[in-house]
């Protein structure tokens, strides 16, 4: 079974050689303390609960492309950064590419 290359760590000049994240253990320690926990960040039970009824509300796709793939994220159709809320009229089922794609209609 082939093994894996080594691939420094992202941390400019730490000589490391990084794990899954691309950081090496003692950054990517750093960096989840300065990100904060789920919880922290507003992710926390109330969210988890949110995140099922809107799952369950909407099993398919609802981005505007018209996609027709099953619903296993929770998008903010107004950005929280830009004064959207977690109000289910604010959120909609989408697909993983659909999700993490910042495409300019959702701005």
């Amino acid at each position: 079974m082939p093994t894996r290359v080594a691939t420094p760590c992202l941390t400019p000049r730490c000589p490391a050689v990084a794990g899954r994240s691309g950081l090496c253990a003692g950054h990517a320690r750093s960096y989840e303390r300065r990100r904060g926990t789920a919880a922290q960040r507003g992710y926390g039970w109330s969210w988890q609960v949110r995140r099922r009824r809107i799952l369950a509300r909407d099993p398919i796709c609802r981005h505007e492309s018209g996609c027709t793939e099953p619903s296993v994220e929770v998008d903010h159709i107004i950005p929280k950064a830009l004064g959207g809320d977690d109000d289910p009229s604010n959120l909609r089922g989408t697909c993983v590419y659909h999700n993490r794609s910042r495409r300019p209609e959702r701005v």
